[in-house]
């Protein structure tokens, strides 16, 4: 299955911004639960604290949106390759610590999840382009010099 580092990449910022929504949408309606609980009689409050949290989290999120779209202009196979990797890393680790914490998020952790696989057969993808490129270009003088040195042929 052949999967583009442009995909991979457009994916993650379509998952990240839907975090991002959700994240939004949660602390909205803290805020407004927050709002309408001052104004009864009733005189209980939502926690300040917990309004920060969700906007901060939205926060982060837009800049991971941002990154994810920035990314797309690297053209550097090696840099894809690197970053790639990471989106892996960051992916898995995120839908193993959601897994963990709470199980009743199943399907936010599929997410995470599948956008993790995806990556990571974007970055084998990658390492055969890599290879295909490095095969193609073939060995200069000096690299074949340095290999016959390295296995003690003398050339004549």
């Amino acid at each position: 299955m052949k999967i583009s580092t442009k995909s991979v990449l457009l994916i993650s910022a379509l998952t990240s911004s839907f975090f991002l929504i959700y994240s939004s949408y949660k602390g909205t309606i803290l805020y407004f639960v927050n709002e309408a609980l001052e104004d009864t009689f009733v005189g209980g409050s939502t926690s300040d604290i917990s309004i920060y949290l969700w906007f901060t989290i939205s926060g982060i999120l837009i800049l991971i949106t941002l990154m994810f779209l920035f990314f797309l202009k690297i053209k550097d196979l090696k840099s894809q390759k690197i970053i790639v990797t990471g989106l892996t890393v960051f992916w898995i680790t995120i839908s193993i610590f959601l897994i963990l914490i709470n199980l009743s998020n199943f399907w936010i952790s599929l997410i995470t999840l599948t956008v993790g696989v995806l990556s990571f057969l974007a970055m084998k993808n990658l390492k055969k382009i890599i290879i295909a490129e490095l095969n193609k270009k073939g060995l200069t003088d000096k690299e074949v010099y340095l290999l016959q040195k390295l296995a003690g042929i003398s050339k004549d």
